[in-house]
């Protein structure tokens, strides 16, 4: 037999020791959910498959706690777990539980990422939709989460916050231009304009 199946000191998992080479560990989900044994045999074959499966652990469970930090896209996911040394069919596998799990939500992540700008730094819904697109954010779930944040009386008040941000830094000739770079249509600021000053009669 290539490799033995051995209990680890700490009984918090088990390790597959090869007759040569290095051994690796086995968490107790392995363990328990490949109906593994203590003392138990393995051909290199066995040995190979059951490494390649704890490698996929580790990967997701590294995602988990990039996901626990904040919310991620899978495209982020991906190039971060891709500079831990992970494999493309370890990551393709850990995204999909996650996915599964609900753990990973690119709307999750789209709606996060908006409220988030909006709150510090407003900017128009086009704007928004480029910036959801260079993280990797799918179109269905990035119009979604556009669509729940942009309503129209939403858009009027990121227009005025914007509008108050920016008339503190440029001439008043400047204000409608810069708008407009932020990703405002020249008609949500005429109707956020003709809100406020209804508002204030």
């Amino acid at each position: 037999m290539f490799a033995t199946i051995k209990r680890e000191s700490s009984k918090e998992g088990y390790f597959a020791l090869p007759r040569e080479g290095s051994p690796f560990f086995i968490s107790m989900e392995l363990f328990l959910s490949q109906h593994l044994a203590e003392g138990q045999e393995l051909t290199e074959k066995e040995f190979l498959e059951l490494l390649e499966k704890q490698q996929s652990l580790a990967c997701r469970d590294k995602a988990l706690v990039y996901l626990a930090r904040r919310e991620h896209t899978a495209f982020e996911l991906r190039l971060k777990l891709q500079g831990k040394g992970f494999t493309t069919e370890q990551i393709s596998w850990a995204l999909t539980y996650l996915k599964d799990k609900n753990y990973l939500s690119e709307l999750r992540y789209a709606r996060s990422m908006i409220e988030s700008r909006q709150r510090k730094n407003p900017e128009g819904r086009a704007m928004l939709s480029r910036r959801l697109a260079s993280k990797g954010v799918n179109r269905n779930d990035a119009e979604q989460a556009l669509d729940e944040l942009f309503s129209e009386v939403r858009t009027s008040e990121y227009v005025m916050k914007a509008y108050a941000m920016v008339s503190k830094t440029v001439e008043p000739d400047l204000v409608l231009m810069k708008l407009q770079k932020k990703g405002f249509t020249r008609y949500e600021i005429k109707r956020a304009m003709e809100a406020s000053e209804d508002e204030t009669l």
